[in-house]
């Protein structure tokens, strides 16, 4: 088995004490994107909080890109691409995967929905009002955090997961427009995937 050399660099990175597997912090960041969507904002804030402060606490785990620009499966050719500046990285490109309900028949209505939603919206544009929310959220959550803090990527990330949040919530929003609520989805697999011109994903 091939390991690859940035899995390498990042685990040897990562703290040990904090060490964040990718399953469980995919999860954690699927179920505060969930609550995000919700109207009880004070349940999506402490929710929201507490799951994307892994982000920031030397979570090697949720790494998802790589100075060699590979994009992960189902996001070579993508239709659905989001660019934004971060901080320190410059410019960046945010793909997100088609959407898997498990569902044949499902799946082909919602990805109607989303892939005619990308082509026909300015998705920066209708992005940018939301980020600063979630992003203020994100910051706040590993405010008390010595090692979010010191973590040299720490803004970098935090831009990353603001603006994926964003368009995750226009998405779902666009999605409950069409009848696809929340109860219609449950169980939906989806993933992203973030590049940028001067990435860095080492901790130091």
């Amino acid at each position: 088995m091939t390991i690859d050399p940035l899995d390498a660099v990042l685990d040897a990175a990562a703290p040990v004490q904090r060490r964040v597997e990718p399953s469980d912090t995919h999860a954690m960041i699927v179920a505060a994107r969930d609550e995000a969507r919700s109207p009880r904002r004070t349940r999506r804030n402490a929710l929201l909080s507490g799951a994307l402060a892994l982000v920031l606490v030397g979570g090697a785990g949720i790494a998802t890109a790589s100075g060699d620009w590979l994009w992960g499966d189902g996001l070579e050719n993508p239709d659905r691409v989001y660019t934004y500046t971060s901080p320190t990285w410059g410019a960046c490109e945010l793909r997100f995967s088609a959407l898997d309900t498990h569902d044949p028949i499902l799946n082909a209505q919602v990805n109607r929905v989303v892939d005619d939603w990308f082509a026909s919206t300015d998705v920066e544009a209708a992005a940018a009002p939301l980020v600063p929310g979630y992003l203020a959220t994100i910051e706040a959550s590993a405010a008390d955090d010595l090692a979010a803090q010191q973590d040299p990527r720490r803004a970098d990330l935090a831009a990353w997961a603001a603006h994926e949040q964003a368009v995750g919530q226009l998405v779902h929003d666009e999605l409950a427009v069409h009848g696809f609520t929340s109860d219609v989805l449950e169980g939906m697999d989806s993933h992203a995937q973030v590049h940028c011109d001067a990435e860095d994903w080492g901790a130091e």
